[in-house]
């Protein structure tokens, strides 16, 4: 596999924007290192079980005309939202923050917008510390090319109780989108945001390539909230890495659901005494979809704590991969984390790979894992018929019920709704 012409040649079209000269910098050093890192294949150990030879990168494209999204309906339907953006094609059509939480120096905008408006601020925190990890061939692609973005910051003491939420629309074969996130939380801050990625799934190829950078300060909180579901056509790639200081607390939460093929990493690293993170998700795919999730609890400083819980189900011909690594540094004594995987096997034809480990370098710790892969037991669903349930009703709500377990985590009772709602249409 070969870097193709239409990476060089969003390349040249980003030398021609107005952008700050640590911006060029960092893109510039970005793809050089794009260029030296060949593709991922199957003789990396991360990429043992996710083959990316059937992409036709050809077939992408960037600056493709806009297409009908809908997008007043999808306004409509958000409207009780006040803090919103919305991006299409990489295209903001949508930017709303409430006028309170901006007087209280409250930032929500895109991120082009906020490098023009707060360069420093930006300049401080992305394309630092969240993503200063050994190359990536995708995390120097996002970092070269990335075409919008969000940016997100709290003031030291604010709470927000209400989500941010922004929408990604990826639509029309070929269309590429290559988004950024960038969320800071200042100390005892705290915050809920949700990132939404909605395609339609009738068209060819498409691809998103993504980052998310995250940092929580003293005391703060942020919970992120990831729903995809992208059409059934799209080539997902995404690192969202999170950063906790001195008693912090991460919450992850997520639901897959669409794509042809994702892949991402979801790592936390823990530099402060007393961070905590909590990973709360499901996912649920079917047909020939491929999923491969890679988790990453890095424990440095003093008395860190971890709990992931994730629940999927595999229909068809699709496949899971997750791969989870608990990490605990010599000087991160009194962790306490735990990682579990569950899944179910609803055809013979679909497969899962699961593989959680632990690496401990301190000896005061309390870590462990589980994993389970298994078909519905046939006495529930007899249980179920035995009083006049169909059985593809009864199987529904047994699967239902299994995810149950992480909704049960959830937060807001409006992402636990529609959580339930992706999983019963996908049923």
């Amino acid at each position: 596999m070969s870097d193709n012409i239409i990476f060089s040649k969003s390349r040249q079209d980003t030398l021609t924007r107005q952008e700050p000269a640590w911006l060029s910098e960092q893109r510039r050093a970005a793809w050089a290192i794009f260029e030296q890192t060949p593709w991922p294949i199957t003789q990396d150990e991360g990429w043992r079980r996710t083959d990316l030879r059937k992409i036709k990168w050809d077939n992408f494209h960037f600056e493709l005309p806009m297409v009908d999204f809908g997008l007043n309906k999808i306004k409509n339907q958000k409207s009780k939202i006040k803090n919103r953006l919305v991006i299409a094609n990489n295209k903001v059509v949508q930017s709303e923050i409430d006028p309170t939480l901006a007087a209280q120096g409250v930032i929500f905008c895109d991120l082009a917008t906020a490098i023009a408006q707060y360069p420093d601020l930006v300049q401080h925190y992305c394309g630092s510390q969240a993503v200063s990890a050994p190359p990536s061939k995708f995390m120097a692609l996002n970092n070269a090319l990335w075409q919008c973005g969000v940016f997100l910051y709290l003031p030291k003491g604010v709470e927000v109780e209400a989500p941010f939420q922004t929408t990604f629309l990826l639509q029309g074969e070929g269309q590429v989108l290559i988004p950024r996130t960038l969320i800071v939380a200042e100390r005892s801050a705290k915050i809920n945001y949700i990132e939404e990625s909605i395609s339609q799934g009738k068209h060819g190829q498409a691809l998103n390539v993504g980052a998310v950078e995250i940092y929580a300060h003293e005391n703060s909180q942020i919970r992120y909230v990831d729903i995809q579901q992208w059409g059934d056509e799209v080539y997902n790639f995404n690192i969202k890495r999170a950063i906790g200081e001195n008693d912090s607390r991460i919450i992850w939460e997520t639901g897959q659901f669409g794509g042809r093929l994702t892949k991402t990493y979801y790592d936390t690293f823990l530099p402060g005494n007393g961070a905590s993170v909590t990973f709360n998700g499901v996912y649920l795919m079917d047909g020939k979809q491929h999923l491969d999730i890679d988790c990453l609890l890095h424990h440095k400083g003093l008395a860190t704590t971890g709990d992931v819980l994730l629940h999927g189900a595999v229909k068809d011909k699709s496949r899971v991969v997750f791969t989870g690594l608990i990490k605990i540094d010599p000087a991160a004594q009194q962790t306490n984390s735990y990682l579990k995987n569950e899944n179910l096997m609803l055809d013979q034809t679909a497969r899962v790979d699961t593989i959680p480990s632990l690496e401990i370098d301190a000896n005061d710790v309390r870590a462990s894992h589980g994993a389970t892969v298994g078909k519905i037991d046939e006495e529930y669903i007899f249980y179920l018929m035995s009083r006049g349930i169909h059985r593809e009703t009864a199987t529904q709500m047994i699967v239902e019920g299994f995810f149950h377990r992480v909704f049960d985590r959830m937060h807001d009772e409006q992402i636990r709704q529609r959580l339930f709602k992706a999983v019963s249409e996908k049923l």
